[in-house]
């Protein structure tokens, strides 16, 4: 007796969370469309079903990806049951100071209260993803990634339309202006602005609402070689913000940083972060920005950074793809070359179900 297709299509999915239990995996996204999900530990690779012609996959959150459609409508996606949770359109916002209007699939203007931003493609769109492990709650944010855009958009479940965030503020606060990064983990929101100072967000309020819980002295952060090198920051389990450095010329290295104590007023310091060579066991998926626990059983290696590029917001230069594996312990670096044959455009390291 011949199984039915939907039966087939669910074996498939449970042979996928087994092959993908626990072990960090890569989503990635060739340039003919849709996307794989390969298993470094096993050599594997499934290519997944359905059709994304026309799609951008905007971020991930363990095995749920944030999708914009090819008429730009925004949702989340499970990559193993195909389960879909729709957003807001783009253009639901509630804001005393703006308004979004569609003008085509993937055109929009925003109508802000001293300017116009014009022929806005959701081709720039960016953003970021937290789905819990139950996938009941999840949190989204999105820019329209152009110099000078000013505001972010949040939405969690049960919200009906977004929430801006202001990147700009008056004179006395100028150093939370702009954003060159920023990570989420969890409900918390963590924006590295232009003078690479770093805000913190609490996005659990009420809808139309958030909490800035930075505090009263924000801390930059400051490498000797901020410039030269591309940079993100990062979050450790404890809620610590990290920084993260590697030649974008020659990738054979990464450094890690902390917030140096000793530095007494860092609005004055010309570096405020010292180099540390662990990650106190855990690893650091650098895609999410955030560390996880290490276990070795799973293939989750401590004090490792795992990295498939730099792509920070307003990073007018895009870089490479480079998937790899740095060891801070042995200052070695693991690379995946039978990937170079796939011809990619993306791709992102993911753990099922964190």
């Amino acid at each position: 007796m011949m199984k039915s297709s939907s039966l087939i299509l669910r074996d498939l999915r449970q042979s996928l969370k087994r092959t993908f239990s626990g072990s960090p995996g890569l989503m990635l996204f060739p340039k003919d469309g849709g996307f794989v999900l390969y298993n470094p530990k096993e050599g594997s690779i499934q290519r997944n079903q359905g059709d994304f012609s026309g799609c951008r996959f905007l971020a991930n959150s363990g095995n749920w990806l944030l999708v914009l459609d090819s008429v730009s409508n925004l949702y989340i996606l499970d990559v193993f049951s195909h389960r879909k949770i729709p957003l807001p359109s783009l253009e639901s916002i509630d804001s005393a100071d703006c308004t979004i209007k569609r003008v085509g699939d993937r055109v929009f203007e925003r109508h802000d209260s001293d300017c116009i931003f014009s022929d806005l493609s959701s081709d720039v769109v960016r953003g970021l993803l937290w789905v819990s492990e139950s996938g009941k709650e999840y949190v989204v944010v999105w820019l329209f990634d152009l110099p000078g855009h000013s505001y972010l958009s949040f939405c969690k479940n049960g919200d009906t339309h977004y929430t801006d965030i202001p990147l700009f503020y008056h004179q006395d606060l100028h150093r939370y202006d702009g954003l060159s990064d920023m990570v989420l983990s969890g409900d918390r929101l963590y924006i590295s602005t232009s003078r690479r100072y770093v805000r913190i967000l609490d996005l659990s309020c009420p809808q139309g609402f958030y909490n800035d819980i930075t505090g009263r002295t924000p801390f930059p952060m400051l490498s000797r070689h901020d410039q030269r090198y591309d940079s993100s920051i990062a979050v450790n389990t404890s809620g610590e913000v990290l920084l993260v450095e590697s030649d974008p010329y020659n990738r054979t290295w990464f450094r890690l940083y902390k917030n140096d104590p000793d530095v007494e007023n860092p609005d004055w310091a010309c570096h405020t972060v010292v180099e540390v060579d662990s990650l106190g066991g855990e690893a650091l998926l650098l895609d999410l920005g955030y560390t996880v626990p290490a276990n070795k059983a799973l293939g989750i290696e401590p004090d490792c950074i795992y990295f498939t590029r730099h792509f920070r917001p307003c990073h007018c230069t895009p870089r490479d793809l480079d998937i790899c594996v740095f060891s801070l312990a042995t200052k070695t670096l693991d690379r995946f070359p039978d990937l170079d044959k796939m011809n990619l455009m993306d791709a992102r390291w993911f753990l099922p179900g964190n």
